[in-house]
């Protein structure tokens, strides 16, 4: 068992002596700045505690190797992880196996049973030296025995089985976009699937879904006269022929208290579309091109039977010649209901410029509550294996985005490095910063968000700190080389091998 120790972690963590009792857990403070400390004394193995569900890792790895029965605490807690070791080992688990009197509400994992829980926390000794100096730590660690009996047998425990995970994130305030109905959908449900919360519902055989709030969503370039279909999407085009009325008409529907359509075309008598294609052709400057779906005493009067409108209103606006459509749902199922909206009202925002005689813009879709039920789970995650990379466009050789806020021209100028900003599609210069540092000239950029996409910025910081290490190395420099160029310098094992990747062209 010793021979095969670690076994979580195994090409991570520093091991230096299995057989001694200490170990050393860092939690945000680098491996390699600890071993260096510790260079001259016995230990174990030193592993950092990012997150409270490395703890459940921890436990595995001891009870791999029972020797262990002491772990010092020391290190940077970033994330409250260290604070949730120290509640486990004082408090334990509750019946939901969550860490008790923990801030952070840490899970250890399930399979791990609650009497091997409980002799960790008898026999293995968490040394808290959190603040402490590195000397403090060095004098501790000399002092402890290194010598001493495993505390029980080795032992393993089952595997974990992957469930619903959420990531971190900002929870209000998502945007994804692309040119199509189908490709913007794929985006939609990865932020969803990544980052939704559970939450209860009593609309699934588990009453569960997964919710992020206020999602927008752009669509740019959808041709709705000539649909881009995929296959993966969940209806066929027979059935959104048929939904389409829904929206685009106020026509009753047999079984259905109502549509969008007679909301949006008959609410109260007033056809609100109409006023609307009426505003462009007399006002088209007017900010009152506003469509509601709401009939307050009605729905309120119906709100725990389902009847509540989802679509709560429509706005448009004309920027550039350009008739921009913005729809607002206070709750969307975004598996099935989303891409049969978003195809039903760029339908609806294609009839309101043909009739106003005004050019089409992009679709907008801002909902409240965008959400996963769970039956669905098992078919989003297959959509997305199948389908979401290869619909974001990207191929080995050309793999990138084009910024809508312009493109980035670095230079270097004698000493400084040189960012410039020109509009889209090779226009005018907009802005010039200047710097010794990458990280001077980087700062100038982001901290007034000059640009918009993640992956513009990763690139511009490549280029940034390349053109700071060709003025340090008195170098020439030269924004973006070849591939080839880049794979050289990276002595690629295989010289005779073409090249495979390509930098990420975002500003180009």
């Amino acid at each position: 068992m010793i021979n095969e120790w670690p076994i979580l972690y195994k090409n991570i963590l520093k091991v230096k002596n299995p057989l001694c009792p200490v170990a050393v857990c860092t939690m945000w403070t680098e491996r390699e700045t600890v071993a260096r400390i510790l260079k001259n004394t016995d230990y174990c193995v030193i592993g950092n505690l990012y997150g409270q569900a490395g703890i459940s890792a921890m436990i595995r790895n001891v009870f791999a190797n029972p020797v262990i029965s002491k772990i010092i605490l020391w290190g940077a807690d970033l994330s409250g992880s260290g604070q949730s070791l120290v509640s486990f080992m004082q408090k334990g688990v509750d019946n939901h196996w969550t860490i008790l009197d923990d801030e952070k509400q840490g899970h250890i994992e399930k399979e791990i049973d609650k009497d091997s829980l409980n002799l960790f926390r008898k026999k293995v000794e968490i040394i808290n030296l959190r603040g402490k100096s590195p000397a403090d730590l060095l004098e501790i660690l000399n002092k402890l025995n290194k010598k001493a009996l495993p505390f029980t047998k080795a032992k393993m425990f089952s595997s974990v089985t992957p469930t619903p995970f959420t990531f971190p994130s900002e929870q209000s305030g998502f945007r994804v976009s692309a040119k199509t109905v189908a490709q913007t959908w794929l985006k939609v449900l990865n932020n969803i699937t990544r980052y939704g919360r559970c939450k209860t519902t009593r609309y699934t055989s588990t009453n569960e879904l997964k919710e992020i709030l206020n999602l927008t969503a752009v669509i740019t370039d959808e041709n709705i006269d000539n649909i881009y279909f995929p296959p993966y999407l969940p209806f066929t085009k027979e059935d959104l022929e048929k939904y389409y009325p829904q929206v685009l008409t106020n026509k009753p529907m047999p079984g259905i208290a109502y549509t969008y359509g007679q909301r949006l075309r008959d609410n109260r008598g007033v056809d609100q579309i109409q006023k609307i294609i009426d505003l462009i052709k007399t006002r088209p400057f007017s900010k009152k091109m506003a469509a509601f779906t709401a009939d307050v005493s009605f729905d309120w009067s119906h709100v725990n039977d389902g009847d509540t409108p989802c679509l709560t209103q429509v706005l448009g606006s004309i920027q550039d010649g350009k008739f921009y459509f913005t729809c607002h749902f206070r709750s969307q199922d975004m598996v099935h209901g989303w891409p049969r909206n978003a195809f039903s009202l760029r339908k609806l925002q294609k009839l309101i410029c043909e009739q106003a005689n005004i050019n089409t813009g992009p679709l907008t879709m801002i909902t409240h509550s965008a959400h996963i039920y769970s039956d669905d789970y098992a078919l989003v995650d297959r959509l997305l294996k199948d389908n979401y990379i290869k619909e974001l466009g990207y191929n080995p050789v050309a793999h990138f985005e084009y910024d809508p806020r312009g493109n980035i021209v670095v230079e270097v100028d004698g000493k400084e490095i040189v960012a410039r900003l020109f509009a889209p599609n090779g226009g005018l210069l907009l802005k010039e910063w200047r710097g010794g540092k990458a990280y001077e000239v980087y700062c100038q950029i982001t901290d007034w968000d000059y640009l918009v996409l993640p992956s513009h910025l990763v690139y511009l910081g490549t280029e940034l700190q390349r053109a700071e290490f060709a003025i340090e190395q008195k170098r020439e420099y030269h924004q973006d080389p070849a591939a080839g160029e880049q794979l050289t310098r990276m002595k690629c094992a295989s010289e005779n091998s073409p090249p495979s990747l390509k930098l990420r062209r975002a500003s180009k």
